[in-house]
């Protein structure tokens, strides 16, 4: 897989794991769910995120999931894999199994917990240690600021980072993350934040990353195309229309029913199988009855 810009800019799913009503990898709606995504026009699946459920996943579940998804994708998708650890040898063997399973990038975040002695030059290190050795390019997911802009700066600089994944909302971040990419033509910046994209769009950032994106990245991919118009109004009214569809996916502005909602919604539209998850989040009968209202008015959206 070549990395450049114009392969991954545009709209990315932080895709959620379908389980079978026994807990088990659902291999069979594995095959729907890629092939939905490509009707979308996403341009990558990010596996085993926090909508995936991955920190809950065993080792052996993850190989499952990721080499299912990667038979299933045949290269069409870029397939990034969560290999966040707390360990760098844990997530060096992680990146060596994802490689054999079919991935095409290792996304790591900042460590899961923070040991008492931890401090920037730890952190440093640790994300160093896990560039210099990787078997797979790298994607650094910021969820929080843990370190001094400088030193993200430096390690966005690394040759085997190629993607910058950026939740913090931190203006400072966002000035070094869109300075990087105006120096490096093959490293690819983009949102988490799937509530606030404008922001980052009018900072240059290329692509969206969101955990909704199974249900929305046909709508993302026309905010991207509106941002480089400059028509942001436009892009005003897209954002209003996914957060009305994510809200009611996941149960109200508190998200109450989140990854139980989003998965009956899946189920509703034919690609997921059962609602099961790790995370046995309550789906109220009122909620389920907005959703079904929501998928009767939005389905071509949802289905394009």
């Amino acid at each position: 897989m070549i990395f450049k810009q114009k392969n991954l800019t545009g709209a990315w799913s932080a895709t959620p794991t379908p389980f079978t009503s026994s807990l088990k990898i659902d291999k069979t709606s594995i095959k729907r769910m890629v092939r939905h995504h490509i009707r979308l026009g996403v341009k990558g699946l990010f596996v085993g995120g926090t909508s995936g459920e991955g920190p809950l996943l065993t080792q052996d579940e993850c190989r499952t999931l990721t080499s299912e998804i990667a038979d299933a994708n045949n290269a069409r998708l870029i397939i990034a894999l969560q290999v966040t650890d707390n360990s760098p040898r844990k997530i060096l063997e992680k990146l060596a199994h994802a490689k054999q399973d079919g991935a095409d990038v290792g996304i790591v975040a900042e460590p899961w917990f923070r040991v008492p002695f931890a401090n920037e030059t730890i952190f440093r290190n640790h994300f160093l240690e896990i560039l210099e050795k990787s078997p797979l390019p790298i994607g650094i997911y910021c969820r929080e600021v843990i370190m001094s802009p400088d030193i993200y700066a430096e390690l966005l600089m690394h040759p085997n980072v190629l993607i910058f994944k950026d939740s913090s909302m931190d203006p400072d971040i966002m000035q070094v993350a869109g300075e990087a990419a105006k120096n490096r033509e093959d490293l690819l910046i983009l949102t988490g934040n799937e509530f606030m994209i404008k922001r980052y769009l009018k900072a240059n950032y290329q692509a969206v990353l969101a955990g909704g994106g199974i249900l929305i990245g046909g709508i993302l991919d026309n905010m991207l195309k509106a941002a480089l118009e400059g028509d942001y109004k436009k892009v005003d009214r897209l954002q209003g229309k996914s957060t009305r569809i994510l809200e009611t996916a996941y149960g109200g502005k508190q998200y109450k029913s989140w990854l139980t909602g989003l998965k009956y919604t899946l189920v509703k539209l034919g690609i997921f199988r059962t609602t099961e998850s790790y995370i046995q989040y309550p789906l109220p009968a009122s909620v389920a009855r907005r959703i079904d209202v929501m998928i009767e008015k939005e389905r071509e959206t949802l289905l394009p």
